[in-house]
């Protein structure tokens, strides 16, 4: 179809960091085709900072969801129909949904929209007036990609983006200073937390691999961990002897400015695997059970290298049946010579 005149937009993908992230050049693609007309996101409380900043966007509309704790079902169900009713007052020409779960299916039916884009699965298709035409991709990114070539907006440019902002670059910076993390030798930042057991690459090998990073390109290493995770963090820390370099916060955008600080992130599949990649930091990502060709969709030419398990046995779930998850048959001598090329490749 011939892209339609908008003046208002809605984007809408509720929940999980990574898929976020992953959605930013649908959002790019928008602003690059309706310089003038006003882009707003809807998501949940969660990854709606790695939005915060995007130029793109008018507005990131917060859906109370996480706010409604402790409330009776009544309650909650009256505070979402005001929230639905004040969106559905603001007129949006387009909502796309690029989550499909029943739940954003009917809030989009609900805005009342001239055009409703989403995806035709499990019923729910009924609640949009355009489907996404899919590619044969089994990229993420280019599902999502797919919702605007689908209403003949172009949308070439796959390239995710989060950005930050000067605070965030002064905490980064003051971080770094307090804990002595500036100097000459490469910053390398490693994450072994994880959303789900499988998809965590072993304490052991990450030890095993710190140790590798230092010896072999003098490194500094630092440790990624969220807040209330810093116990099972320190374990590794105490092994290296590297107190002084676990970050932890809650921040997204804090932690996206100290990533654009280093020179290699090495990460389980995780939303700051995203966000890494975003800010334009080489990263490797470990995967297990999930596809790196649907979930890493970033070059190598920029610096980014997926690493997958090593056997056809995998049960790709995301708590193992295996006596020894499977993504630990990735070895910390493959993922240590990756991270050497990438650094003297695009240091």
């Amino acid at each position: 179809m011939e892209a339609p005149a908008l003046k208002s937009i809605l984007i809408s993908r509720l929940r999980f960091i990574g898929d976020v992230v992953l959605t930013t050049p649908v959002i790019k693609a928008l602003k690059q085709h309706y310089p003038n007309a006003s882009i707003c996101y809807l998501t949940e409380a969660t990854p709606a900072s790695v939005l915060a900043n995007n130029p793109h966007l008018e507005e990131v509309i917060i859906f109370p969801s996480e706010f409604l704790t402790g409330l009776s079902i009544l309650t909650k169900c009256k505070k979402q129909l005001r929230f639905i009713q004040s969106l559905r007052k603001r007129q949006f020409d387009l909502t796309i949904d690029l989550f499909g779960n029943p739940r954003s299916a009917l809030l989009t039916w609900a805005m009342g929209s001239r055009y409703r884009v989403g995806y035709d699965v499990r019923g729910r298709g009924r609640a949009y007036n355009i489907k996404i035409k899919r590619s044969k991709s089994l990229r993420v990114v280019d599902a999502y990609l797919d919702a605007v070539r689908t209403i003949g907006v172009p949308a070439d440019d796959d390239r995710t983006e989060v950005y930050f902002s000067a605070k965030d670059v002064k905490w980064a910076e003051n971080w770094l200073d307090k804990n002595n993390r500036r100097g000459a030798q490469p910053l390398i930042a490693l994450n072994p937390g994880a959303s789900w057991p499988a998809k965590a690459w072993g304490a052991e090998q990450f030890v095993e691999l710190a140790k590798g990073l230092i010896k072999s390109v003098n490194a500094t290493v630092l440790l990624i961990t969220e807040p209330g995770k810093q116990e099972a963090i320190a374990r590794i820390c105490n092994q290296l002897g590297c107190a002084g370099s676990i970050v932890e916060t809650d921040s997204l955008t804090h932690l996206a400015a100290l990533i654009s600080s280093c020179d290699l992130y090495v990460s389980n599949d995780c939303g700051p695997m995203h966000i890494s990649a975003a800010v334009g930091t080489p990263t490797i990502g470990l995967f297990g059970p999930s596809c790196p060709e649907i979930w890493f969709p970033y070059s190598e030419k920029y610096g980014h290298k997926a690493l997958h398990a090593e056997t056809d046995a995998c049960c790709g779930r995301d708590f193992c049946i295996q006596p020894t998850p499977c993504i630990e048959s990735i070895s910390s001598r493959k993922v240590l010579d990756t991270a050497v090329s990438l650094l003297e490749r695009f240091s």
